[in-house]
């Protein structure tokens, strides 16, 4: 069983808003680089949830579990 992760966090216009999210996914990347793992918005961003399941899914993922990740 593959399992992906996908961190949700809540989105906004701004693009650079995006960065200490990626960041955390790379971090999480790096130290575990068996598991996938994508970042997903709830709003004004791409990809959303299901697109982030997708990708997921496409790539062999047989579990995902979704952890929110919303900073303020």
């Amino acid at each position: 069983m593959s399992a992906g992760l996908i961190l949700f966090a809540h989105g906004a216009r701004d693009p650079r808003w995006a960065e200490p999210f990626l960041a955390i996914a790379e971090r999480i990347r790096l130290a575990d680089p068996g598991r996938p793992v994508e970042l997903a918005f709830l709003e004004m961003m791409e990809p959303d949830l299901g697109e982030a399941a997708r990708r997921l899914a496409a790539g062999g993922a047989t579990r995902i579990d979704v952890v929110p990740l919303f900073l303020g």
